[in-house]
């Protein structure tokens, strides 16, 4: 029984990067030489489409990070057509990554910020994937 109760206690957790800390309200960090990293993973109710959720994901990055620029945005390599990718180079020089979905009436978006000197980290690009991609 004790077994069942851990693997369901684990089954629940949201997607996130493996070895990372957990912090408080859906959110991990690592340390890497340049500084933080940090990923966090949030899904809410919303009768939105895919595309109406990338334009609210732009604004709401745009608002909470006066003077950022979008680089890219694209649909998520890992499931194009399910999920999208964003990245935004942040004013002090961070690289910030929001990928996004909306399935069965969910939203979930999850986002990965990291130095710009740093590479992407495998870790969090594959928690990212496990939270957006719902046919894996």
């Amino acid at each position: 029984m004790l077994a069942l109760g851990l693997l369901c206690a684990c089954a629940s957790a949201p997607p996130h990067p493996q070895g990372w800390t957990q912090g408080a309200n859906g959110q991990w960090t690592t340390m890497s030489g340049a500084g933080a990293e940090r990923y966090s993973y949030a899904q809410q109710p919303s009768q939105s489409s895919l595309s109406d959720l990338a334009s609210e994901q732009a604004v709401d990055t745009v608002q909470g990070h006066p003077g950022s620029k979008l680089v890219r945005s694209i649909p998520f390599p890992s499931c194009p057509g399910e999920a999208g990718l964003a990245q935004y180079r942040l004013p002090h020089g961070a690289v910030l990554e929001v990928a996004f979905s909306v399935n069965n009436g969910k939203a979930t978006v999850a986002q990965y910020e990291r130095p710009a000197s740093v590479g992407e980290s495998a870790a969090a690009m594959s928690a990212l994937r496990q939270a957006v991609c719902f046919a894996l």
